[in-house]
């Protein structure tokens, strides 16, 4: 066999594998962030779903209003679930559903969480696996 030959399949080899530890470890980091992040996210609207509930049962309007804001700002303006969200605190304030919404809401929230945290165990998925992502379950369909 050439030297020369020997020495150029050899640098081909390095570099292919220097680009796949290099995507292996981007991808790594990317995954870690993405995770962590997710996780926080869930934590806040797990205790800004409770704080609603407290200020619905307090009957406080004006925490109801600062939550509805939170919320909107950590919910997607695109998907109509997450807007269906944002109309269930908003009518918190009739005292005569109270009850109803409460637990409405409460479901709502949950199967938010659940879509989210199966979204981000199917993205840390190696790509192969990741061929079609989990769909999310909507209320109808959840009460239906």
């Amino acid at each position: 066999m050439d030297f020369t030959a020997f020495l150029s399949s050899s640098v081909v080899g390095g570099l292919v594998a220097g680009f796949v530890a290099l995507r292996s470890g981007e991808r790594k980091i990317q995954i870690e962030n993405v995770t962590q992040e997710r996780a926080k996210w869930r934590e806040k609207i797990r205790i800004k779903s409770l704080d609603v509930h407290q200020a619905a049962v307090a009957n406080n309007s004006a925490k109801l209003n600062e939550l509805h804001l939170e919320f909107s700002l950590n919910l997607s303006p695109f998907d109509q679930e997450d807007k269906d969200i944002l109309v269930v605190i908003a009518t918190l304030k009739n005292r005569d559903t109270i009850e109803v919404k409460l637990s409405e809401f409460s479901e709502r929230v949950a199967l938010l969480l659940k879509h989210d945290w199966e979204r981000a165990k199917h993205e840390a998925k190696p790509w192969f696996f990741r061929l079609c992502p989990p769909e999310r379950v909507t209320y109808a369909n959840f009460k239906g």
